[in-house]
């Protein structure tokens, strides 16, 4: 997985051998200044050299000052690279979860995602660059300082790395578990963002029902719980320093009691043994960075998990290799045998469903609810595919079609209206690279908005807040058909909203939508049956079935599920 990882890295690579180059002269560097103390204090103190006590300060500050401008060379670009890691995985998951299906996102929660976009990528970026650069830095500086200390007394060397295989075991052991806490510690944050997105998103349904409490304590619980696994994994990172510590404290140790020994007995000089020793300390002050190191790509490991999650999920929508061009719709929409059964699911939601849709018809879809009308109708966009049987727009699969393609035929006025954090203008004109501000205009006032859009604080440039929040329902609604009406298309699939709007809202929603419809072909998917007498076709479905085709008037004489619906809402 972190050969993966470092995949990442691959389009700084120049960057990146920039930096490593800048860890080469730091390493060295401080390798240099632990050599430089034999000669000074084995020249120097002796008096044998006097001109040791001049030109070694100015060699060392020399020193510092290349060690210093190799530091921030190497400390930039790293940092630079991280922040453009950051930006490279968030766009490919951004990229990844728009290219999904509908199906998708039935069981993912909303804030669960946005917690692998804003909180994994950042461990994620610390695993991959900052780890990286102090794997390398210090790994460059114990090499170095190795050749200093064998190159001094390979014995007393040897003595000394006797202490790094113990090492190795605390780094594994705290390594694990630093892995688990930070996982836990992740589903947590997906857990407090999702509480977060669907207590604000439903907030008027909280205190109406006087749920403020309730809402705070299952917060409460969240948090608890993410602070708990942050305790956990800061007090692995605290308890690997002072076992690091322990160890390095036991070589040196021996390294004095030996070095001293042979001092004493002339057999080294005390430039020899200071120089060891300065190197010794410095070798392992890179080794304890490791642990550290360590702590933070076990937990970039654990964020990875829950982001390749994401990034090797199977997208079930996809565009064909050989994408058929689609012409101007002329003919007419197909459903051969179609049947849908979503994974996992016992019961199939569509089956066997043979329609013929005719360019130019009013095609309403009618039925109780849960009997597949929408998935019906998500299925002409393409948003799911069918399990068995196919549908074809003028002869050609939807399938061999790219999505894009597709789509350009199609309008959608959903029952749910969306509205962006946006302006009016930008709201209408969604989906247009170049908005002509007079033809949005013209566009409004077709679908009944243009009045409502004049009265508003800034006219067609008030931002609208999120999901249109400072407008009506009906408002709303006439921005989601002015937004169909400027697309033009001659598929529209309808799903009607009218039956929560007031009265005289519902008369204007209603003549925008008999705007819409004039000149396409039209698929409604009818709550009010009051508004689709004049179909050419109405389609009753039940349990997934077509169970009665035909005219108003045609299902009222024949009676079955349509007139039962149709008597159910007139009976008053």
């Amino acid at each position: 997985m972190y050969r993966r990882l470092l995949q990442f890295l691959k389009p700084y690579q120049g960057s990146l051998w920039i930096a490593i180059s800048c860890m080469v002269i730091l390493a060295a560097c401080t390798a240099a200044l632990a050599w430089a103390f034999k000669p000074m204090l084995d020249e120097v103190l002796s008096g044998k050299n006097m001109t040791y006590i001049y030109l070694m300060p100015v060699g060392i500050i020399g020193l510092y000052m290349v060690k210093g401008l190799a530091f921030y060379g190497q400390a930039s670009i790293m940092a630079s690279i991280g922040q453009h890691i950051i930006f490279d995985v968030r766009n490919l998951i951004y990229q990844q979860l728009t290219a999904q299906s509908l199906g998708f996102f039935t069981h993912r929660k909303t804030g669960e995602m946005l917690g692998r976009i804003i909180y994994d990528v950042t461990l994620l970026q610390a695993a991959v660059s900052t780890a990286v650069t102090s794997l390398m830095r210090d790994f460059l500086s114990i090499v170095f300082l190795l050749l200093v200390i064998f190159n001094s007394d390979w014995v007393l060397a040897l003595l000394s790395l006797i202490v790094f295989p113990i090492m190795v075991y605390p780094l594994i052991h705290f390594g694990q578990n630093m892995r688990k806490a930070s996982y836990d510690g992740q589903v947590s944050m997906g857990n407090m963002s999702s509480l977060v997105e669907e207590t604000v998103g439903g907030i008027r349904v909280v205190k109406a029902f006087g749920m403020e409490n309730y809402e705070r304590q299952r917060f409460r619980t969240i948090t608890k719980d993410f602070m708990q696994h942050q305790i956990k994994a800061m007090k692995v990172q605290a308890l690997s320093f002072p076992v690091m510590e322990m160890v390095a404290g036991i070589g040196v140790a021996g390294v004095l009691l030996y070095g001293g020994l042979r001092v004493a007995s002339g057999e080294a000089t005390a430039g020899d043994l200071m120089s060891f020793i300065v190197s010794l300390l410095l070798l392992y002050d890179p080794v304890r960075r490791l642990s550290r190191a360590n702590n933070e790509i076990q937990q970039g490991l654990s964020a990875a998990e829950r982001i390749f999650d994401i990034l090797d999920a199977p997208i079930a929508i996809a565009d064909p290799e050989k994408c058929i061009a689609l012409p101007q719709f002329k003919k007419n929409i197909r459903f051969k045998a179609v049947g849908l059964t979503f994974p996992q699911a016992k019961r199939a939601v569509l089956q066997d469903i043979d329609l013929e849709i005719q360019a130019g018809e009013v095609v309403a879809l009618v039925g109780r609810s849960g009997a597949g009308k929408t998935t019906l109708a998500n299925m002409v966009l393409r948003f799911m595919d069918p399990t068995t049987g196919s549908i074809c727009i003028d002869g050609v699969d939807l399938r061999d079609i790219s999505q894009a393609d597709l789509r350009q035929h199609m309008a959608l006025v959903t029952q749910e209206i969306v509205l962006f954090n946006d302006t009016v203008l930008n709201n209408i004109a969604y989906g247009h690279e170049d908005i002509n501000r007079e033809d949005v205009i013209a566009i409004a006032k077709i679908a009944n908005a243009h009045e409502f859009i004049e009265k508003l604080d800034d006219g067609y440039d008030t931002l609208v807040g999120e999901r249109g929040v400072i407008l009506s329902g009906g408002q709303r609604q006439r921005l989601s058909l002015a937004r169909a009406l400027l697309k033009d298309a001659p598929i529209l699939v309808l799903d009607e909203a009218t039956s929560s709007l007031d009265t005289e809202s519902e008369r204007l929603v209603q003549q925008a939508i008999d705007n819409l419809m004039q000149g396409r072909t039209v698929i409604v998917i009818a709550h009010r049956l009051s508004t689709i007498r004049h179909a050419h076709k109405i389609v009753v479905l039940d349990q997934g079935k077509i169970v009665q085709t035909g005219s108003h008037q045609a299902l009222l004489a024949e009676g079955g599920i349509y007139a039962e619906l149709y008597q159910l809402q007139f009976e008053d």
